[in-house]
């Protein structure tokens, strides 16, 4: 069985915290911009050959919680040794399994469906990723291994 997103973070398997930043998306007119420059900054000169992958990861989860809730309201990013740790905090309260397979309920088969790709991406990229409940809504985490640890 795959570990959870908290027993990868908490049973110290990313080694050291190094940097920790939250940064506030609420209200804001492009909060994904908004994340991927905090994160852009986070990520300085560390996890350079996984710099994409985590940009991807958090564009991805930035823009279902503006799609799927009230926007997002921050993003709580966690650079460690051997991994990073990213979480989209949105007012949303539904956390339920989330299918991640993208689908598509066409009956034309040459169609492509416009949405439903995003937590399939979060998936193939994360080590790990969760939905955890929050006292005024709920956080996606998604954990990514660095195995070299950053740079």
């Amino acid at each position: 069985m795959l570990a959870t997103t908290a027993e990868l973070v908490h049973d110290r398997s990313f080694g050291d915290l190094l940097i920790h930043r939250d940064v506030v998306l609420d209200g804001l007119d492009a909060p994904q911009r908004a994340a991927r420059t905090g994160l852009a900054d986070v990520l300085d000169g560390h996890a350079d050959d996984h710099f994409f992958d985590i940009m991807l990861v958090v564009s991805e989860l930035v823009a279902n919680a503006t799609q799927h809730s009230s926007g997002a309201v921050l993003i709580r990013i966690e650079l460690y040794e051997f991994g990073a740790a990213v979480g989209i905090v949105d007012r949303g309260t539904d956390i339920t399994a989330i299918p991640v397979r993208p689908s598509n309920p066409s009956v034309d088969e040459g169609a492509v469906a416009e949405s439903g790709r995003g937590l399939f991406i979060v998936d193939s990229l994360a080590s790990a990723w969760s939905v955890e409940e929050t006292e005024s809504g709920k956080i996606v985490i998604a954990i990514l291994s660095l195995p070299a640890g950053p740079r």
